[in-house]
């Protein structure tokens, strides 16, 4: 009987995925590393040795998402954890200061906007979480202890909007209300705990090496302190730290507190609305207790 758990990893290829890939398999995970990048994906399998199976994956692409997943319960037998930390920034400019109306028409109407980092770092963390639900409903409940987790990384960005990367913050400011949002049921119904952790600027691959020269390594994050962040919500036991969100910046882990409405009446009819909406939608009751919720 195995005691060995399993964890799929997204951007795993590079940076945070790479670390916390890396530190997962010396703490003795088997880990499914997902990525689109093939060269460097097999390049860290065959370093990694027999724990790890490269999957190349398109996480915007539901479809090679779908089969990643597939590919890596044939292989372990089991997932146990999630940490959906695939992202990418910007690329295109919603300002378009470069092009203003100087020597145009009205008619002149800008492009479509490239929404990849929506793509990734939105859709892909809703479709990662919707597979690891499903997957984690057929694993044998013998083997390992700790329970169901998944871990998403959104950004200092998403806690706090940051008015160079418009789509990027939006997309991770989403991932931050998905998580907050989907906590409380996941925990009830399926016995998941679901937490974010929100990384400042860190010398990764998602940031261009002008950016981290400008920022400096006084102010930015160390890699390491991220994939402590995620260990923390990985190795605890149980369910007690879902739909926490965390922000490292520095070698510091603060939790964000949760937004709250701000008036009674609103409140009210938050909780009013909960069990006709979550019945309609999703075919049950929600019997979560979201006393404090709002």
């Amino acid at each position: 009987m195995t005691t060995q758990k399993v964890a799929i990893v997204t951007g795993a290829a590079s940076g945070i995925g790479l670390r916390l890939a890396t530190t997962l398999v010396n703490k003795n995970w088997r880990v499914a590393l997902l990525d689109i990048n093939q060269e460097a994906g097999s390049a860290l399998a065959t370093t990694l040795g027999p724990s790890t199976l490269f999957i190349p994956t398109d996480v915007s692409s539901y479809a090679s998402q779908s089969a990643a997943f597939a590919q890596a319960f044939s292989h372990f037998g089991r997932i146990d954890a999630l940490c959906a930390n695939a992202g990418i920034v910007d690329r295109w400019s919603l300002y378009d200061l470069a092009g203003t109306a100087e020597g145009k028409t009205v008619a002149d109407v800008p492009d479509e906007p490239d929404l990849a980092a929506t793509e990734v770092d939105f859709k892909g963390v809703v479709y990662g979480v919707r597979l690891a639900v499903h997957f984690m409903r057929f694993n044998p409940e013998e083997g390992v202890s700790g329970g169901k987790k998944i871990v998403v990384t959104s950004s200092i960005a998403g806690a706090v909007p940051h008015p160079a990367l418009p789509e990027y913050s939006a997309a991770k400011a989403g991932v931050v209300g998905l998580v907050r949002a989907i906590a409380p049921v996941l925990r009830e119904k399926e016995g998941i705990a679901v937490s974010c952790v929100c990384p400042g600027l860190a010398a990764t691959a998602v940031l261009p090496g002008f950016v981290v020269e400008a920022v400096g390594d006084a102010l930015l994050t160390k890699v390491d302190d991220v994939v402590k962040a995620y260990l923390a919500y990985l190795e605890v036991e149980g369910e007690e730290k879902a739909g926490e969100v965390v922000e490292v910046v520095g070698g510091s882990v603060d939790v964000v507190p949760p937004p709250r409405v701000s008036t009674q009446l609103g409140k009210e009819m938050m909780v009013a609305g909960m069990g006709p909406i979550f019945g309609a939608l999703h075919g049950g009751e929600s019997k979560v207790d979201l006393s404090g919720f709002f």
